[in-house]
């Protein structure tokens, strides 16, 4: 027979037991409640910043829709944003530790161009956390030799082969480049341009090094190109410049036509110099079967239609990464990563997301075309 301090000894053991219990069940809720958090990194102010909203924005409704349909195993995904553009680049690693040590990501959107990303691999992939640029080019895959590395982007070599093409057909045989310093999107194409130029019967008579990607008075370097009278000027260009570069050309009577690429159909720029952007005349890629669609529930989101098609390739990035997801039943590290490579859907961006070897999108020969800017509308080139 049990005695009373025996029958106390016993409550308290039950009770302890009970609790502990409670306690535990607290502190860790089941997985299947628990968020599956996905970083997404890109210019959210300073330069660039129009890109890295768009982007931002297209990883976003990736998002959105998948947890409109269940999320992953019941589980809902969040977007965790950070803000790292180029003249910020000295924060990026710390960003990127953030995200794969406090916040606990099993992936990321971006980041927005190749500087950030070249201080950024490192970090990521040391945790083993995979990565997919919305705008990165294959220098990074020439460059790197990073696993957890992906882009959803074009190959822009293909839209410089487009460029070099119309150059060739317009009977351009001078050409002069204006490049900013530093590695990236803008040396990555000024350099391959030059090197595939004579291919095409195109004479490259002036290569002018801006030294800073951030310069905002063209006039010195326009001056040298000007002495050189080449047919037509290359330069990679964006929101934050193409007006400027266009004015000082033609206030200084350089009336040669600006080649660039995708970067210069953005609606900024149409808005702000209409008349000049008929001067301009870029290789950018083919809308897809996907992208109207898109492009139309992108606006019903966010208020207005995507200005650049990175919006579209950062919305394949989140696609790919849910993809991969379901197949890994929400785990992220090297399980994830191998789901990425194995990834084929249909794109947005491009028709389909297929990876090479190295993590970057297959991209057939003809996805670009040429535009210029027409009645203050882009239209194709002839």
């Amino acid at each position: 027979m049990n005695s009373p301090k025996n029958l106390i000894i016993i409550v308290v053991v039950v009770v302890g037991v009970i609790t502990f219990g409670l306690f535990q069940t607290n502190k860790n809720p089941p997985a299947e409640n628990e968020p599956i958090k996905i970083g997404s990194i890109s210019a959210l102010t300073g330069i660039g910043v129009a890109v890295g909203v768009e982007e931002s924005n297209g990883a976003q409704l990736a998002i959105e829709e998948i947890n409109a349909l269940g999320g992953i195993a019941g589980r809902p995904l969040v977007l965790i944003k950070e803000d790292v553009s180029i003249d910020k680049l000295k924060v990026a690693p710390a960003v990127a530790q953030k995200l794969v040590s406090v916040d606990k990501v099993v992936a990321i959107v971006g980041p927005q161009w190749d500087e950030p990303a070249f201080a950024i691999l490192p970090v990521t992939e040391k945790a083993k956390v995979p990565m997919i640029g919305a705008d990165n080019t294959n220098d990074l895959e020439s460059k790197t030799n990073f696993d957890y590395f992906f882009s959803t982007w074009y190959d822009n070599r293909v839209g410089i082969e487009e460029l070099l093409g119309y150059a060739q057909a317009k009977g351009y045989k001078k050409i002069a480049i204006m490049r900013p310093l530093g590695a990236g999107f803008w040396q990555f194409t000024a350099t391959y341009f030059t090197n595939e130029a004579a291919k095409y019967g195109v004479e490259i008579v002036k290569d002018v090094d801006l030294g800073n990607p951030l310069l905002t008075d063209f006039r010195t370097p326009l001056t040298k190109i000007k002495t050189k009278n080449p047919d037509a000027l290359f330069m990679v260009v964006g929101d934050y410049n193409q007006c400027t570069v266009l004015k000082q050309m033609r206030e200084m009577g350089i009336n040669i036509p600006l080649l660039s690429t995708e970067a210069a159909g953005n609606n900024i720029a149409l808005r702000n110099c209409p008349r000049d952007m008929e001067n301009i005349y870029f290789s950018t890629p083919r809308e897809t079967e996907k992208y109207e669609a898109f492009a139309q529930r992108y606006a019903k989101r966010f208020g207005h239609r995507p200005e650049f098609p990175s919006a579209a390739t950062a919305y394949d990035a989140g696609r790919v990464i849910a993809v991969a997801l379901k197949e890994t039943s929400g785990q992220g590290g090297e399980k994830l990563q191998k789901a990425i490579l194995k990834v084929k859907i249909s794109g947005t961006g491009l028709p389909k997301i297929v990876f090479d070897g190295q993590g970057f999108v297959e991209t057939p020969e003809n996805t670009f075309i040429m535009k210029t800017v027409r009645a203050g509308k882009y239209v194709p080139v002839d």
